[in-house]
């Protein structure tokens, strides 16, 4: 048994040795580099303390970056969920074509984020877009709109980019939770009379709690952490319209701005572990009470 201890951490330390020098150690340098002024224009480095995290809330321009970067999160999180799981209730039933159906629907997700971004350059544009076309194909010319280009509306494309891409994802996650729904139930449930909301509600859903966890984890944390989709779009534009922390950090990054932009990658960091963190905590709780 001694024998058996003393591999076993043989066998663990390499790895170990790989998460401090991967992991470890570069957020550490990063945390120690937000508190400093690097920056390409000077060869010294200094401990300025929070003087960078000052400027960023002191600055007006990061209010309108945070609000996208949080507004992005939350409501592509929110529709690809329900997209998600409604794609995949649909598709969980006997319908002849649900494996077709469901390869159609995963398929988006596997082309590259720059790739998509510079696709839908083409069908969002406000003169030769595809979807312009269209509405006024069918007579719903009064729809069209500027879809990159005019500041309410950019936003809500991107987010409806991200929703087309990702939510065959979630289906298939949601695919995988509801085949662990107990059968027995269902058939009790239908000799009890319940409807298909009752059967939904009560037994599905707190079936799949764990699928909706993964889901909603998942989808928050690419919200958050959002750059190439929204890079090869708009570039953060109209002005700043449809800027996020990661263009922002990268913009500052390409100016020299080390110091500062490694601060702001320290509060996606924040961002990033208190929401997540509190979404595992409420699922928590819902499981514990439940």
């Amino acid at each position: 048994m001694y024998v058996n201890k003393i591999y076993s951490k043989k066998f663990i330390l390499p790895a170990l040795i790989l998460f401090f020098l991967l992991f470890l150690l570069p957020s550490f340098m990063g945390f120690y580099y937000s508190l400093t002024n690097w920056n390409s224009m000077s060869e010294n480095i200094k401990f300025i303390g929070l003087d960078n995290f000052k400027e960023i809330f002191n600055d007006s321009g990061s209010f309108m970056f945070i609000k996208n970067t949080l507004m992005y999160a939350f409501f592509t999180t929110v529709l690809k969920v329900a997209i998600g799981l409604g794609l995949a209730l649909m598709l969980n039933e006997g319908i002849k074509t649900k494996g077709l159906l469901r390869t159609i629907y995963f398929l988006p997700i596997i082309i590259s984020n720059l790739i998509v971004g510079l696709m839908f350059q083409q069908v969002l544009h406000p003169s030769n877009g595809i979807l312009n076309h269209a509405l006024e194909f069918i007579g719903l010319s009064f729809l069209t709109q500027a879809w990159l280009e005019d500041p309410q509306w950019v936003m809500w494309s991107t987010i409806g980019v991200e929703v087309w891409k990702a939510a065959g994802f979630v289906m298939i996650i949601f695919l995988a939770g509801l085949q662990t729904v107990s059968k027995e139930t269902i058939e009790a449930s239908d000799m009890d009379g319940a409807n298909y909301w009752n059967k939904l509600t009560k037994i599905i859903i707190p079936s799949i709690a764990p699928s909706i966890l993964i889901n909603t984890l998942l989808s928050v944390i690419s919200g958050l952490k959002v750059f190439d989709v929204i890079f090869a779009l708009t570039n953060g534009g109209p002005g700043r319209s449809s800027e996020v922390i990661n263009i922002t950090i990268f913009n500052q990054f390409s100016m020299g701005n080390y110091g500062y932009s490694t601060a702001l990658g320290v509060l996606m960091f924040i961002f990033l572990a208190v929401i997540s963190i509190g979404i595992i905590m409420i699922f928590t709780r819902k499981e514990t009470n439940g």
